[in-house]
């Protein structure tokens, strides 16, 4: 999805949907909000908690970027983390268990958030 190199295939991503500098942006921004979640998920933190939550919450409004889901959409994109061996190999990377923490958060959050 965002990777964490200067690789060929991140050039090439960048340069179909927008420049490399804005590709770069959206690829930190993802990685504050992967990064906070994980930690939150190491120290132990159950997916209905507020902080976890709040984190969700700012994956969401980060989405809307490249598209705005539905709740239904959402959690279809959640459930990509889990299934897509590319999906789930970047959030892997932050933290074992981490596509799976993420999956189940993004279902409450959408849940309680979304129509």
């Amino acid at each position: 999805m965002f990777e964490s190199n200067q690789s060929s295939h991140a050039s090439h991503h960048a340069s179909q949907h927008t420049n490399q500098a804005q590709y770069d942006e959206y690829r930190r921004g993802h990685d504050l909000i992967a990064r906070n979640i994980a930690d939150l998920m190491v120290a132990g933190a159950a997916i209905d908690r507020p902080e976890v939550q709040h984190w969700i919450g700012k994956h969401y409004e980060f989405v809307p970027q490249f598209w705005t889901p539905s709740r239904i959409a959402y959690k279809s994109l959640a459930l990509t983390y889990t299934m897509d061996p590319a999906f789930k190999a970047t959030y892997e990377a932050y933290e074992p268990g981490l596509a799976g923490f993420i999956q189940r958060a993004i279902n409450l959050w959408a849940d309680h958030n979304l129509e």
